[in-house]
């Protein structure tokens, strides 16, 4: 049986395009194969136990794959497990980082002696004296087991490199304020406060507490709000370019999501329409849901969002929970969502209905249909939220790059909706999603669904800025593929009765 799954495996790896950006091995295959994150695992596991005597290398990175599927769903236990094993195998610096990562989190005992020793012997072994991503983890694992000075230490030594990071930034912050450097301690949080909006309660407390401790208390609480302010002040003057607002709507479950709604342009006006005659009401508006991939702006949109609204479509640029304006304190910032991106996209697939909702109050739209527009990692989303609302009758998938864990649940989410999908690939992100797209574009209804590539630079949105064609293109498909249902015929009015003939008396 297992040499029948293997043959069969290497068919499929055949079949797949000659320029996928990685080399497809028996677990990479799974990952496209696979329908379910159970599944997936299931199988990962299997290959795994079958293969780790003539295929170590397979094996581990099987087990990988599988610690990664665990730990998305907040499964600590299990992904240790898994990545234990990978390392085992593989011995490689993704596969223990992966494994410490899981262990500082669940910080069981002895979790960060273990850490602490797998990470030391690896950077005895590197050819760099002080790897950033090895010494920053054995400083926390020091600071965790109660050793800030050790911490500090060894912080200081790879600082520079760990700073663009929020979370390494309250970690050093963590380990100042141990130390009683408390001006140390705001300088390093008031960045990481700024972008959670003053939503992140673990940064804030800690940020006020090192504040009240240096004397300068109010001062810092009016450079957060200083800092929040700017930042909107650069959106509300895209908002204000692009004819539209900024918008802020109540998720279902209370969440406060933010995005950037840019209302189609209005039609010329007729005469007749001039006059107040019928012919003046509008039809709604198409809305565009438009869920912005991790780490874009509004401004990243902005040039799709404008060929949209000429064309007389409504747009919606959401971002995702944890970033931009959509955060609070159950999800401050894009670090909120390690270990358990699972509930998230799933989170945020039922946001996209009730953003619809949101802006069917804020102007006219469309109620009866909409599209979604996927972007990078967000496409996930949006094929999610296509499967939980019949009223999406299309989807635009822009660079659609899945987590590689989420690629077969993704394509057969595609192929059981059977909607018509556009997908647009930009050169820049061409390695990094040729492989997915292709996979997912054979899955959907290619009769009804297209795929273009881009000749001009860019990566994900990006790309509609430097080529205005892109956009016509896809709104030449839109166009075709959601025309307005044509009018019933009007039923001709039924023939009047002849009346009877006058009755005369003899």
């Amino acid at each position: 049986m297992r040499s029948v799954t293997l043959l069969s495996l290497l068919l499929l790896v055949c079949a797949l395009p000659a320029r996928a950006a990685l080399p497809v091995t028996p677990a990479r295959a799974l990952l496209t194969l696979a329908a379910t994150p159970a599944g997936l695992r299931s199988q990962l596991l299997a290959y795994a136990d079958s293969a780790a005597a003539s295929d170590p290398v397979g094996a581990g990175e099987a087990l990988g794959y599988a610690g990664t599927s665990f730990q998305r769903e907040g499964r600590v236990d299990s992904a240790i497990v898994c990545h234990r094993r990978a390392f085992e195998l593989l011995d490689s610096e993704e596969s223990l980082l992966a494994l410490v990562d899981q262990l500082l989190l669940r910080r069981g005992a002895g979790d960060a002696a273990e850490a602490i020793r797998l990470l030391t012997a690896a950077q005895a072994a590197s050819e760099r004296s002080s790897p950033p991503a090895l010494v920053g983890r054995i400083a926390w694992a020091h600071f965790l087991q109660g050793g800030a000075d050790t911490a500090a230490k060894l912080f200081a030594v790879v600082e520079d490199p760990l700073l663009p990071s929020n979370e390494w930034r309250f970690r050093m912050a963590r380990v100042a304020f141990a130390l009683k450097d408390y001006h140390r301690t705001v300088e390093l949080l008031l960045p990481v406060a700024i972008r959670a909006r003053g939503t992140d309660d673990e940064v804030i407390e800690l940020l006020e507490q090192a504040s009240k401790e240096a004397g300068i208390g109010p001062r810092v609480q009016a450079e957060v709000l200083r800092g929040t302010s700017d930042r909107d002040e650069v959106e509300l003057t895209l908002a204000a370019a692009l004819g539209g607002r900024l918008l802020a709507i109540t998720a279902s479950d209370g969440f406060p999501l933010g995005g950037l709604l840019v209302p189609a342009a209005l039609p010329p006006r007729s005469r007749t329409a001039r006059r107040g005659s019928a012919a003046a009401a509008r039809t709604p508006a198409l809305l565009a849901v438009l869920l912005l991939a991790p780490g874009d702006t509004l401004a990243s949109g902005d040039s799709l969002a404008l060929a949209l609204r000429r064309h007389g479509i409504t747009t919606l640029m959401l971002y995702l929970r944890g970033h931009g304006a959509s955060v609070n304190a159950s999800c401050p910032s894009p670090d909120a969502w390690f270990d358990r991106e699972a509930a998230l996209q799933a989170r945020i697939a039922l946001d996209v209905r009730d953003v619809v909702r949101g802006v069917r109050r804020a102007t006219p739209v469309d109620s009866t249909r909409y599209l979604v527009v996927g972007v990078g990692a967000s496409a996930t989303m949006a094929v999610e939220a296509a499967t939980l609302d019949p009223r999406v009758k299309a989807l635009l998938l822009v660079s659609p790059a899945p987590a590689l864990v989420d690629r077969g649940l993704t394509r057969a989410r595609l192929a059981g909706l059977g909607l018509p999908v556009f997908f647009q690939i930009a050169p820049d992100d061409f390695d990094a999603t040729y492989a997915i797209t292709d996979a997912l574009y054979q899955a959907v209804d290619r009769s009804a669904s297209h795929k273009a590539e881009s000749r001009a630079g860019g990566r994900g949105l990006v790309q509609f800025r430097y080529d205005p064609a892109l956009a016509a293109r896809f709104l030449a498909w839109l166009d075709a593929t959601l025309r307005p249902a044509a009018p019933a015929p009007a039923k001709a009015p039924a023939p009047r009765p002849t009346p009877p003939a006058p009755h005369r008396q003899g």
